[in-house]
């Protein structure tokens, strides 16, 4: 598309634009709903243990394991 020509309203979406843009949003949320799952996950295990310190990441690392087998 020239520069003189522009759409009136917005921008152009093509095919190959428009499946990178849903793609991207799409993965980035299920990213965060999974980080989400682990959080609490790990939360439940700390939780079990009396919030004891020290042990942050093996509860992460267990949850995160938890829930990517799932």
């Amino acid at each position: 598309m020239d520069q003189e020509q522009r759409p009136l309203y917005g921008v152009l979406v093509t095919a190959s634009s428009y499946e990178k843009q849903s793609e991207i949003p799409e993965t980035e949320a299920m990213e965060g709903h999974i980080r989400s799952m682990i959080e609490e996950a790990a939360y439940y295990l700390a939780e079990k243990r009396g919030f004891a310190s020290g042990h942050e990441l093996e509860d992460w690392l267990k949850a995160k394991a938890q829930i990517l087998k799932q």
